[in-house]
């Protein structure tokens, strides 16, 4: 399985060659820069057998959509100072080795909280965008194909901003999901975030549990479980963060 590297930005997908993109920004501009941003790699980014997804995934069809929402939570970074997780919807990657998605990274650096927007088409490395994201802010997002064109789009409806890619890629369309990735390989702490709970899922059109194989994964460290899923309900569930 191909490693992703960091999370590098526009260049990086620039370079990529094999993914074009065109972007298409709604709503207020950000008067926030370009984010300072760790360095938090992201190894084997599909998922893999060390667990570094939480959340539910759909198998057994083929997926060409998936729409959801999710509220950003508050991170508490008294106790872990350095922490990232991302959570994110997205086609692929859960039984193979790309993944289309858009989410942000939640982040405790130097023990000071930030969000930041990305989107991804794995292999590639991650664009940032600026726009600003805080907690408790509603996020919506979705990602479709037709043919080899993907649209990926991510909105805050608390800020006013949307912001949509259009990128092209032909992948296997073997899953859709909405996840909680724990970054760093699965190697540093996570800081406490309590719960997200996802909502309003829809995989082509049906609700996540009954758009096809419903899938529980949780993220994992050795034995040791760190998130715990609810029941699917439609498409709504909330992942709780068990401990760091």
């Amino acid at each position: 399985m191909a490693i992703s590297g960091y999370r590098l930005g526009l260049a990086c997908l620039a370079a990529a060659g094999s993914v074009t993109l065109a972007v298409t920004l709604a709503g207020p501009a950000s008067a926030a820069a370009t984010p300072s941003r760790a360095s938090f790699p992201h190894y084997d980014h599909a998922r893999h057998a060390d667990q570094i997804w939480g959340g539910y995934a759909d198998t057994g069809a083929r997926f060409t959509s998936i729409s959801g929402d999710w509220t950003v939570p508050t991170l508490n970074c008294s106790s872990v100072p350095n922490s990232s997780v991302s959570p994110w919807i997205g086609i692929d990657g859960f039984n193979s080795d790309t993944v289309e998605q858009i989410g942000f990274d939640q982040d405790c650096q130097n023990g000071v909280a930030g969000y930041y927007p990305w989107v991804e088409m794995y292999p590639a490395d991650s664009i940032y965008f600026t726009e600003t994201v805080k907690a408790g802010d509603h996020i919506t997002a979705s990602v479709s194909v037709s043919g080899s064109s993907w649209t990926l789009t991510e909105k805050d409806t608390t800020r006013g901003w949307s912001k949509t890619f259009h990128e092209s890629g032909s992948d296997k369309l073997s899953s859709a999901e909405a996840i909680v990735e724990d970054l760093g390989n699965g190697i540093q702490p996570v800081a406490p975030f309590s719960a997200i709970t996802f909502t309003s899922l829809t995989a082509d059109g049906k609700s996540l549990a009954s758009a096809g194989t419903v899938n529980s994964t949780n993220i994992e460290r050795g034995n040791t479980p760190l998130t715990k899923n609810s029941s699917l309900s439609g498409g709504t569930f909330k992942l709780s963060w068990l401990h760091s």
